[in-house]
């Protein structure tokens, strides 16, 4: 009897363990100065009235960084945010072009709920994802409220985000391994339905009604507390009072890269020290609103074209070597003295631009969803255009570490 009893309880203990082993409690791991960077793409094709109108390629670039914790894990989270449409195509091979900017700052507790202001345009999917506060099993559910938050600025002239609250269905799935880690993957759907009253036809204000649903599949690190990377299918249906009908439907999908906080003085100092150990001339190096900055003034390339020199090759190859010690994302500016056309000079330093971010890939410094480029023509020179010396200073190609 005694032996029996024993035995029931041996094995109730050990189903009870296992059970307590399978069973993950899911929470963001949040500390001061974390810093990560997601890449999103999305491929939507928009439909009007039931016609194919186009195929749009949608970059999102979120850049956050945890500003302050607080002891019960919830964060204060600043993050920049960059979108640009048909950034990059196979048909060109040209990299990302940096596109418009905006920010935010909100908090973020540990099972993932927001507070922010219903003013702001980003992040667009709000509360996604939740986690119950308990251990879940693979095969258990849950439910969580989140919000969706369009901009309609540009079609229906609103100066307010649309904001439409859901419910999301999550699912513990399963666990796979991916490059050595173990990653849970946890699937979430939602739909909503939004009706407006809204209406100022002498502003243009005409957006009738808007319905959609997402399906995601999440990848989640428990270890680092962290969105591995997702992907998406999804649908966005919007009408106006003239009953025309917009149809945006595709999938999206995005990675995390974390990144060393780089834009502080021991950084600088230790960039600048490589450049002069390696006898770079004309390089300086400084401190920025997006990260540290490595100037190459006076590049050189042929005559009136985007086609690098062989002397500037080998100083990018040593640039190289500093820039594979970070894992950050790169923003390629290119820059023109004050000669030619402003169209000109504006397509040049465009060009500029992309030689270097494709000599710096086929060096294998990043790869083309890691560097970003833009022109600024001669909209920002930091020497005088009068002068040959101040125009070779002006005609430069700047290499941002972002953070």
């Amino acid at each position: 009897m005694k032996k029996t009893i024993s035995l029931i309880f041996l094995l109730t203990a050990t189903v009870l363990y296992l059970n307590a082993q399978a069973a993950k409690k899911f929470e963001f791991k949040q500390n001061k100065d974390d810093a990560y960077s997601y890449i999103s793409t999305v491929e939507e094709d928009v439909y009007y009235n039931g016609y194919l109108n186009h195929h749009a390629q949608i970059i999102n670039r979120i850049s956050s960084r945890v500003i302050n914790a607080a002891a019960d894990g919830e964060a204060f989270i600043f993050a920049d945010y960059m979108t640009t449409d048909d950034s990059i195509s196979n048909k060109t091979g040209r990299h990302l072009v940096w596109g418009e900017e905006s920010t935010s700052v909100f908090a973020r507790k540990k099972n993932g709920e927001l507070t922010i202001s219903d003013d702001i345009f980003m992040p667009t999917v709000r509360n996604v994802p939740v986690f119950p506060d308990k251990a879940v099993k693979k095969g258990e559910k849950w439910t969580a409220e989140g919000k969706e938050v369009q901009d309609v600025r540009k079609a229906f002239k609103m100066e307010k985000p649309l904001i439409f609250p859901f419910t999301a269905n999550y699912l513990y799935k399963e666990d796979v391994s991916s490059n050595g880690t173990t990653l849970n993957v946890i699937t979430v759907d939602y739909t909503f339905d939004y009706k407006s009253n809204d209406y100022d036809l002498a502003n243009g204000t005409t957006l009738a009604s808007s319905t959609g649903y997402s399906k995601q599949v999440l990848y989640w690190d428990s270890t680092k507390g962290l969105l591995d990377h997702y992907t998406e299918q999804f649908q966005i249906k919007i009408t106006d009072i003239y009953n025309n009908e917009y149809v945006f439907t595709g999938t999206a999908r995005a990675e995390i890269t974390e990144y060393k906080v780089v834009n502080n003085e021991a950084t600088l100092k230790d960039i600048q020290d490589s450049v002069k150990r390696m006898k770079l001339n004309n390089i300086s190096v400084k401190k920025g609103e997006k990260g540290l900055t490595i100037s190459l003034d006076n590049i050189q390339f042929e005559p009136d074209s985007d086609v690098l020199l062989e002397s500037e090759k080998l100083k990018l190859q040593k640039i190289a070597e500093i820039l594979k010690k970070f894992s950050n994302d790169l923003l390629i500016t290119g820059h023109c003295a004050d000669r030619g056309t402003v169209k000109a000079r504006q397509i040049l330093s465009e060009q500029r631009a992309q030689s270097v971010a494709s000599y710096l890939e086929e060096l294998g410094v990043r790869d083309e969803y890691h560097i970003f480029t833009q022109g600024k023509g001669s909209t920002e020179p930091v020497a005088s255009n009068l002068t040959d010396e101040g125009r070779s200073k002006n005609r430069r190609v700047e290499i941002t570490i972002m953070e």
